[in-house]
């Protein structure tokens, strides 16, 4: 019996130490795993990019011609990149608008303005990479002038009328938010698309003819139009993002 004693306290004298080496193990290694210094996300630094004034045109009245044949219109646009990621911009154009149906006529003949700012979050990550991802705002304003030559009522009663509406001006100021892509075609040569969501704010008119459409803004009855612009431009630089002679 003593024999059995004996041997289970030798059992347990070896186990102890053994557990504590195992306990003062683990316990080492969680606090070096405590020790391990964490290292620091690394913001990767903006790639700068050639920054100055571009002059284009904004083909996208003439892709809408194609399916919308009551507008025609033109605009032109100007971008300049005063800061790195920043861009001022300013688009100037008028639109036209011309409509004929059973129940009336109606003629409009507008210039509009778009200024704004762009802002780039795309960082390209390398040199001579002048390619942009843009979002924007715009501030709108159109002046333009609008009649309805014809415009008929139909009444079963008194019968109908038959009548119109001379020349008057209507003054439309709007925002829009703006989602776009630019792409360096070729050196300095640019192309680009924006997505844009315009909010009416005020349109003032004379109250007998409402404006069925904004030059550059879109219907009025419309409170927010969905539009987009598909853009060429030349760019004049005045700063580059790395030096004329790594270009390619």
């Amino acid at each position: 019996m003593f024999r059995y004693i004996f041997f289970s306290l030798m059992l347990l004298a070896g186990l102890c130490p053994l557990s504590a080496q195992i306990g003062a193990g683990s316990q080492s290694q969680s606090l070096a795993s405590d020790t391990i210094e964490r290292k620091p996300v690394v913001k990767e630094p903006f790639v700068p990019k050639d920054l100055g004034l571009s002059l284009g045109i904004d083909l996208s009245p003439f892709i809408q011609k194609l399916f919308d044949n009551d507008r025609t219109g033109l605009a032109f646009i100007g971008r300049y990149g005063f800061r790195e990621r920043w861009y001022a911009n300013a688009e100037l154009g008028y639109e036209n608008f011309d409509l004929h149906s059973a129940d009336f006529d109606y003629k409009s003949n507008g210039t509009f303005i778009r200024l704004g700012l762009d802002y780039d979050i795309f960082n390209v990550g390398k040199w001579q990479d002048n390619d942009n991802i843009f979002i924007g705002l715009r501030y709108g304003y159109s002046y333009q002038s609008h009649e309805s030559e014809r415009f008929e009522v139909v009444d079963s009663y008194w019968g109908n009328l038959v009548s119109s509406v001379g020349k008057n001006s209507v003054n439309s100021h709007w925002v829009e938010t703006i989602f776009g892509l630019r792409g360096e075609m070729l050196p300095n040569f640019y192309m680009g698309w924006s997505f844009r969501a315009r909010f009416l704010l005020a349109s003032t008119h004379n109250g007998v003819l409402e404006p069925y459409y904004i030059a550059g803004y879109g219907l009025f009855d419309n409170k927010v139009n969905l539009g987009f612009t598909y853009t060429l431009e030349y760019q004049i630089p005045f700063k580059r993002g790395a030096k004329k002679s790594n270009r390619k």
